[in-house]
C-alpha cells in the first residue's frame, strides 16, 4: 500500500543545452530537447511527461541530476516520490549519511535523501502525502497541505533535518496506531497550490529516520509528525544513528 506521511517539484533554466531524460528512464523524452531542468515532478509534468515512471530532477542544481519516481496519476498526479518500499529488496536499516544523501534505486525501493528534500522544500511550497497498502489490499493515506524540512535553519544537518507540517487531512491513516509490517509504503510531495494552503503550523521530527509512507527509519517505518500511514505526507528519518 502506498503511504505518504509527514516526512513517500521546481524548475531551473539552463545556461547550456539541457540534459534530456535518459533512455531507460523515459525513452520518449529523448525525442525532444528540454528547455528547463526540472526541480521536481510538477515541472516534469508541465513539460508534457504525464506517465508514471522514473525521471531526472535537479534539486542541487543543473550539474547534479537525481533519478526519482514520479506518480502522475494519484489525485491529479505531479507527486515526487521520496520514499518507497514494497518488497524488502533494499535494507532501510542504515546510518546517518545514507539517510542524508539517499539510497536505493528510483525504479525499485529507495529513499531520496534528507538533503534533497531540504533543497526541494527550500525552493518551493509543498504538500505531503503518504500512502499505505497491505497484502490484503487495505489502503489508507494521510496528507498535509504544508511540508518542509528545516526551512529556517542555517545548517539543515545541524538542525537535524527538522520536519515541519501543517493542514492534516486524514485518509484513514489516523485510525491506525502504526503502519502495517508488510505491504507497500510510499511517501511523496508536490508543489502546493494556493487553494490547498492551510494555516501555518509545524510538527518537528529530529534525526533521520523514516516517518511517512515508505519508512526511512533504520528499523521499521513508523509514522511521525502526527499523521497516519496513508495519504501523501512526509517521511523523515527520526532515529537513524549519527
Amino acid at each position: 500500500m502506498k503511504a505518504l506521511l509527514a516526512l513517500p517539484l521546481l524548475l531551473l533554466l539552463c545556461t547550456g543545452p539541457c540534459v534530456p531524460q535518459l533512455l531507460g528512464i523515459r525513452g520518449d523524452a529523448l525525442e525532444r530537447s528540454c528547455l528547463q531542468q526540472p526541480l521536481d515532478c510538477d515541472d516534469i509534468y508541465a513539460q508534457g511527461y504525464q506517465a508514471d515512471g522514473v525521471y531526472l530532477i535537479y534539486p542541487s542544481g543543473p550539474s547534479v541530476p537525481v533519478p526519482v519516481f514520479c506518480d502522475m496519476t494519484t489525485e491529479g498526479g505531479k507527486w515526487t516520490v521520496f520514499q518507497k518500499r514494497f518488497n524488502g529488496s533494499v535494507s532501510f536499516f542504515r546510518g546517518w549519511n545514507d539517510y542524508k544523501l539517499g539510497f536505493g534505486r528510483a525504479d525499485g525501493e529507495y529513499w531520496l535523501g534528507l538533503q534533497n528534500l531540504h533543497l526541494l522544500t527550500l525552493k518551493q511550497k509543498y504538500e505531503l502525502r503518504v500512502d499505505l497498502e497491505d497484502f490484503e489490499n487495505n489502503t489508507a493515506f494521510a496528507k498535509y497541505s504544508e511540508f518542509s524540512i528545516s526551512p529556517n535553519a542555517v545548517s539543515a544537518e545541524e538542525d537535524g533535518y527538522s520536519l515541519h507540517v501543517a493542514g492534516f487531512e486524514d485518509g484513514g491513516a489516523a485510525a491506525r496506531s502504526s503502519p502495517p509490517s508488510t505491504g507497500t509504503r510510499t511517501s511523496s510531495c508536490r508543489t502546493a497550490r494556493p487553494s490547498r494552503r492551510a494555516p501555518s503550523g509545524s510538527a518537528a521530527a529530529t534525526s533521520p529516520t523514516s516517518t511517512a509512507s515508505t519508512s526511512a527509519a533504520p528499523t521499521s517505518p513508523t509514522p511521525t509528525a502526527s499523521t497516519g500511514p496513508s495519504g501523501r505526507a512526509s517521511t523523515t528519518p527520526s532515529s537513524a544513528p549519527r
